[in-house]
């Protein structure tokens, strides 16, 4: 902020936690100490125990944007849970589509994107066993989450 005024600047101090003062005064005498700074035009005291405002969105209820950040986490975590010092972390995870159809249910399709074809063998396993493993267990723990039904796709490709 600087020690000199800018007069596009405003100043306002906050002091927050008041309600964990014994005594008031001593708010006033914190407060005093910084009237002497440059451009303070007001201060306030707060106290988040009385702050009473609806929230802007309920907490209870996911954004999208969250939900398709879990679904590539939980992905990510099976991953990892069955390929263990095997893969290199330079493999890229895509979200590639993200639909919510007529039932209520997620359609989730990711990508995992490797170079090398010795990667994607270890990815894929014998007839499609690990990533068939890793699909399953994170298709439950997404349902277990989302509460709905999901159809989560999986697919290894080679750049």
């Amino acid at each position: 902020m600087g020690s000199k005024v800018n007069p596009k600047q405003k100043r306002l101090l906050c002091m927050n936690k008041v309600d964990l003062v014994e005594k008031k005064k001593d708010l006033l005498k914190v407060a005093e100490e910084f009237k002497d700074l440059p451009a303070y035009e007001r201060y306030f005291m707060i106290s988040g125990l009385k702050v009473k405002r609806p929230w802007e969105e309920d907490p209870l209820t996911m954004s999208e944007e969250v939900m398709k950040n879990i679904s590539l986490e939980v992905v990510r975590e099976r991953l990892l849970d069955h390929v263990h010092q095997e893969i290199p972390y330079n493999i890229a995870h895509r979200l590639i589509d993200w639909k919510e159809l007529r039932d209520g249910s997620l359609r989730i399709e990711q990508h995992f994107i490797t170079h090398k074809m010795s990667q994607r063998k270890i990815l894929v396993g014998k007839n499609g066993s690990k990533i068939g493993r890793i699909g399953i267990e994170a298709n439950e723990e997404l349902r277990s989450i989302f509460k709905r039904n999901v159809h989560l796709i999986l697919q290894v490709k080679l750049k």
